[in-house]
């Protein structure tokens, strides 16, 4: 991989981390800034996956079942969003 295409992706990454920031402080809370986070992650998970992990050379089952739990973690936000209290209740310890 060339420098400019992993300085590119740095500042992509740097970039998205400062715009789902930014949407986090500063936007009303709502499942349009959830999901749009949720994208955030996951475009930004795909990226360390995939240029600084590597593993777009790796074997597929190693890169699918990867790329398969980044995309889990914005999913579970997005149903935290959407089930939260229900989730809540049901991790809740007894007393």
């Amino acid at each position: 991989m060339t420098t400019g295409k992993l300085n590119f992706s740095w500042l992509l990454l740097m970039g998205l981390t400062l715009s789902g920031t930014l949407m986090g402080e500063y936007a009303q809370p709502g499942f349009w800034i959830t999901l749009g986070i949720a994208v955030i992650t996951t475009i930004k998970g795909r990226l360390i996956i995939d240029q600084f992990m590597e593993l777009n050379q790796a074997s597929p089952v190693i890169r699918r079942i990867v790329r398969g739990f980044g995309l889990v973690v914005p999913a579970l936000m997005i149903l935290t969003y959407l089930l939260g209290s229900e989730l809540a209740a049901l991790t809740q310890l007894p007393g």
